[in-house]
């Protein structure tokens, strides 16, 4: 993952979000059901979702949350069940 300065991933919200996000969903993906050890962003950051809103966070893999990078979670759920 490549951070920048302000990227509020860095902050201690976000960190603590993400735990809240990984218990809450028993750190299983979201997206394939394997052991989740990432949270995602379901309306990615560029395209303006709340960083740390719960709401806006779901539990993910490292693989399903790199293979969706900043797309929408329906682009990439469409193409989940496509290919």
């Amino acid at each position: 993952m490549s951070t920048k300065r302000g990227d509020p991933r860095l902050t201690r919200a976000y960190r603590k979000a993400r735990l809240d996000v990984l218990a809450r969903d028993g750190y299983v993906c979201f997206y394939c059901g394997n052991d989740a050890t990432t949270v995602d962003h379901i309306i990615p950051i560029k395209a303006g979702g709340d960083p740390v809103n719960l709401e806006n966070l779901v539990s993910a893999c490292q693989s399903c949350n790199s293979a969706k990078g900043s797309r929408g979670q329906g682009v990439f759920l469409e193409r989940m069940r496509t290919d």
